[in-house]
């Protein structure tokens, strides 16, 4: 009871007011229609009344089944009541059409009986000011004539008692219905559904592309760059070497870094770079330059794989290269590439690094998310004394 008493003290609590009142004006050009319609009916002015309160609801409920409508009835649901509904979609179902209507009707009927509570409430609680005044010894109430006395000072204050818990309900009331009626529907939740998973397929592609990409280069850059100092006076020409490669590996970093960019900016314009396992070479010659002892062995028509596998297996060998460097330091690294009719399979074999193996969390997560999207297969992990990081996706159906 107590915290009932202090939700009354709340000004959230009496949101139906206004709500109320904008539903009373939205009806207000609609109501001269259903009066129409009510005065062409040959009967007593009650009946007419309770046809015209019908067919207001009616009106206001067809009126409910626009698309824009429904839109305005989530918005001033969530300025007014707030209930936080989500945007509705353009074009809604026929299901949430029709609860669209409902709640338009039912807002109508609700917010005219709220009114008229309301009303006589407020009327009622003028009562002990007439018999303070002095102005009035007796009064009609309720078809009879009382006497006014004392009992008019508590009658008030339960009258405004009354008024502020059926407003409070009233609040309540108004939000279980909108967000019952006014919510999405399950077709919209599925379809909202299916854009969050989009949209954050879409963001973990961007997130490995940048990680491939961004990574790879940084990783052999930096060593590059300290290779390159410790070599500035001893040998010039290798300097000029190590210089031309962060060059290269910086240009293309800066070519993947503006396609991720359009994306995110969803500017279809920006072209895809289209890296594949032919050139593949290339990611040997940068590794051999940071100091790794790159064996890479091709067999099998790779210029012939798939445009997609292709472009994922040149990933593949690119992550593993750069784990190498990061985690085992120059040493050999033996990687093999192996096109078959049936399959993909890529092998990085490196040392393992000390006593305790270490690999990109984040590159093996994105290179696992890649391969499964393939159907293929990924391990990583100790072999024999040294580190393994193999990749199979297959080339056929059921391969």
């Amino acid at each position: 009871m107590p915290g009932f008493l202090q939700s009354l003290t709340r000004i959230g609590s009496y949101r139906s007011l206004p709500y109320a009142f904008v539903g009373l004006m939205m009806a207000a050009p609609v109501s001269p229609f259903a009066f129409a319609v009510a005065v062409s009916f040959d009967a007593d002015s009650r009946v007419r009344a309770v046809i015209a309160a019908v067919a207001l609801a009616v009106l206001m409920g067809l009126l409910g089944l626009l698309g824009p409508v429904r839109r305005l009835a989530v918005a001033l649901a969530n300025g007014l009541l707030g209930v936080g509904l989500p945007a509705p979609a353009r074009r809604p179902d026929a299901g949430s059409r029709l609860r669209s209507g409902l709640w338009f009707a039912l807002h109508t009927a609700a917010s005219a009986v709220l009114a008229t509570v309301l009303g006589f409430l407020a009327i009622t609680m003028f009562v002990p000011l007439a018999w303070l005044t002095g102005g009035q010894a007796r009064i009609s109430f309720f078809w009879n004539d009382v006497p006014l006395g004392v009992w008019t000072i508590p009658f008030g204050l339960a009258m405004v008692f009354l008024a502020l818990v059926l407003a409070a309900a009233a609040t309540i009331g108004f939000r279980v219905g909108a967000t019952t009626l006014l919510g999405p529907s399950a077709a919209e939740l599925s379809a909202a559904a299916e854009r969050r998973a989009a949209v954050l397929a879409q963001r973990n592609r961007l997130a490995r592309e940048l990680h491939d990409s961004i990574g790879h280069t940084l990783t052999t850059s930096t060593i590059q760059a300290a290779a390159a100092a410790e070599l500035v006076e001893a040998d010039p020409a290798q300097v000029r070497r190590a210089l031309g490669t962060i060059e290269e590996a910086s240009r293309s970093a800066l070519e993947d870094l503006d396609h991720v960019l359009g994306l995110l900016r969803e500017e279809p314009a920006t072209k895809e770079p289209t890296r594949t396992l032919t050139e593949v070479d290339v990611l040997a010659v940068r590794a051999r330059e940071a100091g790794l002892d790159v064996r890479l062995t091709v067999t099998g028509p790779v210029a012939a794989l798939p445009a997609a596998v292709s472009r994922e297996g040149y990933r593949i060998v690119q992550e593993g290269l750069t784990n190498a460097l990061r985690h085992a330091g120059p040493g050999e690294v033996d990687v093999r590439i192996e096109a078959g009719p049936d399959r993909l399979a890529i092998a990085v074999v490196n040392a393992l690094p000390g006593e305790r193996p270490r690999t990109g969390r984040h590159g093996l997560a994105g290179l696992a998310e890649r391969v499964e999207a393939l159907r293929g297969e990924l391990d990583a992990g100790p072999d024999d004394g040294r580190w393994r990081l193999s990749a199979t996706i297959p080339l056929r159906a059921g391969a």
